[in-house]
């Protein structure tokens, strides 16, 4: 588990395309070099180290080495290099909570409501989750102010709470602030949104086809991607089901079953280019 390496700072909306940038003029030894990274990116010393950490946070990088995803989307040819469109916000809240880099991410959207009957939540109980969470794992005790700072960091990444006039504009550049993720519904109080959703459904699609390939399967129960997708993405148990029965209209490689109630997707086939062709017509959209 990951509870540190942003400095504190959540991702801005432009770091991630500068950071592909500067991979992709410096290649592999890109953020050895602090000083010409500083120079490159136009930020400090600790930002630059927030800036390689949120690569990997999104799966824009790997082992600091660029995803396909991330060349797809940020490459000199990238998709959408400037995050314009809704279904690339989608993708990065996709890959934030499913690679579990920044743990929190997936922490807080799906084993910390496992047991919960509200989607209420607060620092002091998500920290309290946390300590007892990494204690049960045997893993090495985090210190209460590390797991503050991430928190924070992880409230700052979907909602503006500052009401200072120098930090307002910082806080409204987080790529996934219009999602609408996360409520604040009276001071320190916070909630996950859970609503009915309508994802873009070929961006729906493609991250159904991630989880099977990662899991090297080629059906998936509804329980699974309740757990997974459904949590990720703050969706009603309604707007999961009728994104699951609606995935045949993107694609006949999807077979929706319900066999004696149990729910499951079938995918006929779940290789590499027809995974790029599902995503490649939302944007050809």
């Amino acid at each position: 588990m990951r509870f540190s390496g942003h400095d504190t700072f959540h991702c801005k909306q432009q770091w991630l395309l500068k950071g592909v940038r500067f991979i992709e003029e410096c290649e592999n030894v890109a953020f050895n070099d602090t000083s010409k990274a500083i120079k490159f990116l136009g930020v400090g010393k600790n930002m630059v180290s927030s800036v390689k950490y949120w690569l990997e946070s999104f799966y824009i990088t790997s082992s600091h080495k660029i995803t396909p995803i991330g060349d797809f989307l940020l490459g000199l040819n990238g998709l959408d290099p400037y995050l314009e469109d809704e279904g690339t916000l989608w993708l990065l809240q996709f890959y934030l909570c499913h690679t579990g880099y920044a743990s929190i991410f997936n922490i807080l959207f799906t084993d910390y409501f496992k047991d919960k009957v509200s989607y209420e939540f607060t620092e002091e109980k998500v920290i309290n989750f946390l300590r007892k969470m990494i204690e049960d794992s045997d893993l090495k005790a985090v210190s209460p102010n590390t797991l503050s700072t991430d928190f924070k960091v992880f409230i700052r990444s979907y909602l503006s709470i500052s009401k200072d006039s120098k930090t307002l504009e910082d806080d409204f550049n987080s790529p996934l602030l219009e999602l609408n993720l996360i409520e604040s519904s009276e001071k320190d109080v916070f909630r996950i949104n859970k609503t009915f959703r309508h994802i873009p459904p070929y961006i729906f699609a493609f991250a159904v086809m991630e989880i099977a390939d990662g899991l090297n399967k080629n059906t998936l129960s509804y329980k699974l991607l309740q757990e997974t997708i459904g949590n990720y993405f703050c969706m009603t148990n309604d707007s999961l089901e009728e994104q699951l029965q609606k995935l045949k209209e993107t694609s006949d490689n999807f077979v929706y079953n319900e066999d004696g109630g149990m729910a499951n997707i079938q995918i006929k086939n779940n290789n590499k280019v027809e995974r790029d062709n599902i995503l490649s017509r939302h944007y050809a959209q």
